[in-house]
């Protein structure tokens, strides 16, 4: 467990960033029954699900000695399992040029994002939340169904990656845990908008923000953000991180979110070597 944090020292900041990605990364990939390797280089799980978020590495830190041949075991031995990975590389990740390494063993850039924070005691608050909306903390496996229905939806991804979630659900159901929480935004009682609240590395980490298309501009992105920053600051923390897409940027801005460094999400297919 890590102390809340209450400065916002520049490399502090960063580093709690991480903290809350990987232990998030690290929840996911357990629900998942994934296998693990947490090792003073690298840390990776791999479930063997056909999905890149399934399976991948949360972080890296290769020490100059043997780079080149350590990098290289970790890419031939995560690349014969033959699945679809994420690798994300972050502010402290080393070497600097992970990224440029991975690309040229075939992986593909697929977002980068700025990773922002922001002091949830001087949270930029609108007044007023569209009309009809109602948000809802998820309590139930059906209304887990629902959620991930809408986030897949709203974030545009295959309809394989919602049958690939039911079955996750089907095997575990809904499990309530300490640090995640889960709201579904309903406008005029249809669900139309996700947001999740993840309590790790000391701060209040926001992911999953996610509105149907046709439910945009109307505020509702903000509001389903404004939900779980709320109760985070309620539970006595002092900084939300998040990293957003270029949709959700000025969203954040206004919301009082600074930028703190950029993280890199590099995909691999699951194509066999050769």
């Amino acid at each position: 467990m890590h102390a809340i944090l209450e400065h916002f020292a520049r490399a502090a900041v960063a580093r709690a960033m991480e903290a809350n990605i990987n232990e998030l990364s690290a929840l996911w990939g357990h629900a998942l029954g994934a296998e693990f390797h947490d090792g003073p280089d690298v840390t990776w799980f791999v479930s063997g699900l056909p999905f890149e978020l399934c399976n991948g590495v949360i972080r890296a830190d290769f020490a100059s000695e043997n780079l080149e041949r350590t990098i290289e075991a970790t890419l031939t031995l995560l690349m014969a399992r033959q699945v679809p990975m994420a690798w994300v590389v972050s502010p402290s990740t080393r070497p600097a040029d992970l990224g440029r390494r991975l690309q040229a063993s075939g992986w593909t850039l697929d977002d980068e994002a700025p990773g922002m924070a922001a002091d949830l005691l001087t949270l930029g608050e609108p007044l007023l939340a569209p009309s009809g909306l109602a948000i809802e903390r998820v309590e139930d496996e059906e209304a887990l169904k629902s959620w991930m229905r809408t986030v897949v939806l709203g974030s545009d991804l295959p309809e394989r990656v919602f049958t690939l979630l039911l079955k996750v659900v089907a095997q575990h159901g809904f499990r309530r845990h300490a640090s995640v929480r889960y709201y579904l935004g309903w406008l005029n009682a249809e669900p139309v908008a996700t947001s999740l609240l993840f309590l790790g590395g000391g701060v209040a980490g926001i992911y999953n923000v996610a509105t149907l298309a046709h439910a945009r501009r109307l505020g509702v992105g903000t509001a389903m953000t404004l939900a779980a920053l709320r109760e985070a600051r309620a539970m006595g923390y002092r900084i939300a991180t998040l990293q957003s897409s270029p949709m959700g940027l000025n969203v954040y801005r206004r919301l009082g979110f600074q930028a703190y460094g950029t993280f890199s999400f590099y995909f691999w297919p699951g194509k066999a070597n050769g």
